[in-house]
């Protein structure tokens, strides 16, 4: 692996996008992986990136690169 792994239990895919949350909100932000490991969000493989689901009464955003999707 050359990248980040997957911040899931268990899971040894490499991770393909950043979650990161917005309390606040109530808001699930997934997006491209990030430039850095940041503490506060977790890195996703394209898995569980998919099968992400939020709390009930949160929103999930997803964010794609124009042409990679």
């Amino acid at each position: 692996m050359t990248g980040r792994p997957c911040s899931k239990v268990a899971c040894i895919d490499e991770a393909v996008s950043t979650l990161t949350y917005v309390y606040a909100d109530s808001m699930a932000v997934l997006g491209p992986l990030s430039q850095t490991a940041e503490p506060h969000s977790y890195d996703l493989c394209a898995r569980h990136a998919e099968r992400l689901s939020a709390p009930k009464g949160w929103q999930v955003v997803r964010h794609v690169v124009l042409g990679s999707a």
